[in-house]
């Protein structure tokens, strides 16, 4: 399967799907390919059956989306796990932590405190995550999801991002799409 290229919310959506189920089904399969397009360092996998987790830090707002997908879908001939948390009190290790923007500021800015450096791909959608010390934050730009990428934060942590996110999120900054940091 290739990269998700680009997406795109639409206002009028099949019967039973609101546009916020769909925007979360979109970053959803964003998430699966990023986990498909980073690497994590030597020695994050203890073995091939260690499953490959993404972690939810707030309100879970994709409803079926990601445990459908976890269900259908491998990353790197790894189960797919997905873990929710309320607090930061409750965490596990993940791969992708994603810390949803009804998470209040407070938590948001301990969650980058505490995985400043770590192994952990920061995911946020709040206005100006990726400022804060986040590594990727999703925004939404003429009806459709983009990311931006900390290339910095994601060096600190260890993680490899593959040219074909870099390249995707660089055209869209080329495009001048995307709000100014």
């Amino acid at each position: 399967m290739g990269l998700l290229i680009a997406a795109t919310i639409r206002p009028r959506e099949s019967a039973g799907q609101s546009t916020v189920s769909r925007e979360y089904t979109i970053k959803a399969a964003y998430l699966y390919n990023f986990g498909r397009y980073a690497r994590w360092p030597e020695g994050t996998f203890c073995n091939q059956r260690d499953p490959f987790v993404i972690g939810i830090l707030g309100t879970d707002p994709f409803g079926d989306a990601l445990p459908s997908m976890a269900a259908a879908k491998k990353v790197d001939g790894r189960t797919l796990v997905i873990r929710r948390f309320d607090s930061l009190e409750e965490y596990t290790p993940c791969h992708i932590l994603f810390v949803t923007r009804l998470t209040d500021p407070g938590t948001q800015r301990a969650a980058v405190e505490r995985f400043a450096g770590a192994q952990v791909l920061l995911v946020g959608e709040a206005p100006g995550f990726v400022r804060q010390g986040g590594i990727v934050e999703f925004y939404t730009r003429h009806n459709k999801i983009r990311f931006r990428i900390d290339r910095e934060a994601a060096r600190r942590a260890g993680l490899k991002i593959n040219s074909k996110l870099l390249d995707l999120e660089k055209r869209w900054e080329e495009s001048q799409e995307a709000p100014s940091p």
